[in-house]
């Protein structure tokens, strides 16, 4: 299967049936809101200064004025202007009646020193630094809709409105496992051909990166009853690490293809990553991703987390690029693949020059995006453009190719 087939078929699952729970906006960071929120004011809720300076009315331009009042942010009197009148105002305070113009104190000569005059300039424009009501935000519009994965903008925005608590989606119940004789956990002692766990940890964290919380289950022993056991707790997807490809003592496949699980994504033909299983199992996914810790970085990252946020409702669930220039030629062999990258400014670069294998760690550490490469594109050029996933990306609600092809 192609990394395209496998991505939109992921995309088509339905989402999981989720329970709703209400949250104050502190802790509702990278939920998926469960509700449209529309505005209950106006934003800007009143005609306000955006720059401290004189609030006074076109038609008195050229014109000496006399300083009637000065205006504070929270200032709520009703302050009117007469013909040759002005006030002094500050950044958010309201503007007075009658005034249709904000002249910043630096565009006066004497700025802010004077008390009692000033002359107007010549060249005065209708609303010029006025935030006028509503012109950002109008009442009744929707403002956030729902399916929404809220990010800090979006939480500002609805406490601009005086909203507190929000419904939003409970998050989808993970827990991951590992798998392989040969693995000892951090805290363990382990000899020369050992190795320590640090999938799970990968696993765990990236998951956390993107609002999931997943508890971990523990190593499992290599063999059929262990898994299959594993498979029936009470959790909405199960990750594994290890047991995804054709090795002797590899069960997973065995326990899934054995026990009526359908399997969705059975491979993919890309580098690194090929050996990747996704199954439907009962009520529950199951995810057996590679045991190097890198294959499953990447695929976790370019295909597992969309497919996440698919499940936990999420509106945008896609991938989605920028565009950076190559920093430096690269000539790589004619196959499909995800390189590891480095961003910087309006470049991106190759980690190792793109050699390096599965089973590194260093090279996840001095990487910040992905690059898909198709097997036409064989050469690629300093300056040529490429597309680009950032590890911290927005998603988007539509389909995006993502790959770089000739």
């Amino acid at each position: 299967m192609q990394y395209t087939q496998a991505l939109q078929l992921l995309q088509t699952v339905a989402p999981l049936i989720s329970h709703t729970e209400i949250l104050p906006l502190a802790l509702a960071q990278d939920r998926i809101l469960a509700q449209d929120i529309f505005a209950t004011k106006p934003l800007p809720c009143f005609d306000n200064s955006a720059m401290d300076g004189y609030a006074l009315n076109t038609k008195d331009a050229g014109k000496i004025l006399r300083i009637k009042a000065t205006i504070l942010a929270g200032d709520c009197s009703e302050i009117a202007l007469n013909a040759g009148e002005c006030a002094k105002i500050m950044t958010g305070a309201k503007i007075p009646h009658n005034a249709n113009c904000i002249v910043p104190f630096e565009a006066i000569e004497g700025g802010l020193n004077h008390s009692k005059q000033i002359i107007a300039p010549a060249d005065l424009k209708e609303y010029a630094n006025i935030r006028q009501r509503g012109e950002e935000v109008q009442q009744d519009s929707l403002l956030v809709p729902s399916k929404t994965r809220l990010n800090a903008d979006y939480l500002t925005l609805l406490a601009t409105q005086g909203i507190s608590h929000i419904a939003v989606f409970k998050p989808i119940n993970i827990t991951i496992f590992t798998s392989g004789d040969e693995l000892k956990e951090p805290w363990q002692s382990a000899n020369a051909y050992q190795i320590y766990n640090s999938n799970a940890t990968m696993t765990q964290a990236l998951l956390k990166s993107y609002g999931f919380s997943a508890q971990y289950g523990g190593i499992l022993n290599d063999d059929l009853k262990t898994i299959l056991n594993a498979f029936e707790i009470p959790s909405d997807v199960i990750f594994t690490t290890g047991g995804a490809s054709k090795g002797e003592a590899d069960f997973m496949r065995q326990a899934l293809e054995k026990n009526g699980a359908m399997l969705l994504v059975n491979g993919i033909d890309i580098k690194p990553g090929k050996p990747i299983m996704v199954a439907k199992y009962k009520q529950k996914y199951i995810i057996a991703l590679p045991g190097n810790p890198l294959a499953s970085n990447v695929l976790l990252r370019a295909l597992i987390i969309p497919f996440l946020l698919r499940l936990n409702s999420a509106i945008a669930h896609y991938p989605s690029y920028i565009c950076l220039k190559a920093k430096e030629d690269l000539k790589r062999k004619a196959r499909v693949e995800i390189l590891l990258a480095k961003m910087q400014g309006a470049f991106v670069s190759f980690v190792k020059g793109g050699k390096y294998g599965s089973g590194e760690v260093t090279p996840m550490v001095q990487s910040n995006a992905l690059v898909l490469l198709d097997s036409s594109y064989t050469h690629i050029k300093a300056g040529d453009l490429l597309k680009v996933l950032p590890f911290k990306a927005d998603f988007s609600p539509q389909a995006q190719d993502c790959f770089n092809a000739l």
